[in-house]
């Protein structure tokens, strides 16, 4: 799952701490320390060659002999800087790596530019992209790091901001029917979202995945304009041993669902859960539709069911059907999906939890999203 995200992000991060890794190196040329009084001692060597030849008074011999004591002093004073500087020079070129260069802004936004290309290239909406940006920069800007401190900043702040997207407050729906439970009637729970994005069968899994922990459930078919709907239902229910609550194709969703709580409450079931049609997000009449079965039934929990495989577009939709005041989503079919940043841009949009996450065809294969396990997945 997510796996082309993984790869895409590892590849991205080791790129970026490269440039980060050659920007902050310190200039390598060596230096070189001169001897600035060795043509001086070798013109002395040579006078005293020449004067060794020819006749000198006492006087100027002790003039002479005074000049190379001052030049001998004034060498070894030299010397003993030259050696101060030679030391200062190698814990130079040890710290240098580190404290020579800082991350400019300009150059933060040009390697940036890369990894936000990647983010938008995985599904991740632009807005979120630039979030995560952000954050990098933050961290980077102004330092001087080699590159394995860049690869730990760059990976803690996408972990971090990745971590912040994702967690949001988690829907506990055992606490849910519960509750419910203890008011005497059962939990509704509405499904939402376009046809062929998984959800009839997202509504048997789920079922499968109540009645796993103990609780009774009843379908609603809901859905009563789409053709053959219902019957999908009804079979996942035959399979399942769940009774279906149906009507004919046209009538009134919120009607069905009126009557599908009314017979759950009545028998002591635990949860209702009802189908809708697959609106589509440009259609206004339908998501008035949608409106009115909320206005009607108010539903527990409203959940939008969408493939993690749709790209960008889960954004519009999430935001459309968000006009309903959702409480999470479920996301399907991840595991046909390497990109994994549907799931990042629709918690940013939605500031609403992921519940659940379909992995495959079977009934089973339906758990509950963990926000900390996808994240230490990817990094």
């Amino acid at each position: 799952m997510f796996g082309l995200f993984k790869k895409k992000i590892k590849d991205a991060v080791d790129k970026l701490s490269g440039k980060i890794d050659e920007e902050t190196k310190p200039d390598e040329r060596p230096g070189v320390v001169c001897d600035v009084f060795q043509k001086e001692k070798e013109e002395k060597r040579a006078e005293k060659d020449i004067e060794l030849g020819s006749e000198v008074s006492c006087d100027e011999l002790r003039s002479q002999e005074s000049e190379r004591d001052s030049c001998t002093e004034t060498f070894r004073e030299e010397e003993k800087k030259s050696e101060e500087v030679k030391r200062e020079g190698f814990f130079s070129k040890i710290t240098k790596p580190i404290t020579s260069k800082t991350l400019s802004d300009e150059f933060l936004d040009d390697i940036l530019w890369d990894l936000e290309l990647v983010l938008l290239e995985n599904n991740v909406a632009q807005v979120v992209s630039q979030k995560i940006v952000a954050d990098i920069k933050e961290k980077l800007a102004g330092q001087s790091v080699r590159k394995s401190q860049a690869e730990r900043i760059i990976k803690d702040a996408m972990k971090s901001t990745i971590s912040e997207i994702l967690n949001q407050e988690k829907v506990d729906i055992d606490s849910a029917v519960e509750s419910a439970k203890s008011e005497g009637r059962a939990l509704l729970i509405l499904f939402l979202g376009f046809n062929g994005s998984g959800k009839t069968t997202t509504i048997a899994k789920t079922g499968k995945y109540l009645m796993d922990k103990g609780y009774t459930c009843v379908f609603a078919a809901a859905d009563s304009f789409r053709a053959a709907a219902i019957e999908q239902l009804e079979f996942h229910g035959n399979k399942l041993g769940i009774k279906v609550i149906k009507q004919k194709y046209g009538t009134d969703p919120a009607a069905i669902i009126f009557d599908a709580v009314k017979h759950a409450n009545s028998r002591g079931i635990n949860v209702v859960l009802a189908d809708s049609a697959g609106r589509v997000h440009t259609d206004r009449n339908l998501l008035e539709e949608l409106k009115k079965i909320v206005r009607v039934n108010k539903p527990d929990l409203k959940l939008l069911v969408i493939e993690s495989i749709a790209g960008n577009d889960v954004v519009e939709q999430a935001k459309v059907f968000d006009e309903v005041e959702l409480n999470g989503v479920v996301l399907t079919k991840t595991d046909v999906d390497d990109k994994g940043g549907s799931a990042l841009s629709l918690c940013y949009t939605l500031r609403k939890p992921i519940c659940f996450i379909g992995t495959g065809q079977e009934y089973g294969e339906f758990e509950e999203f963990d926000a900390t396990r996808m994240v230490d997945s990817i990094f």
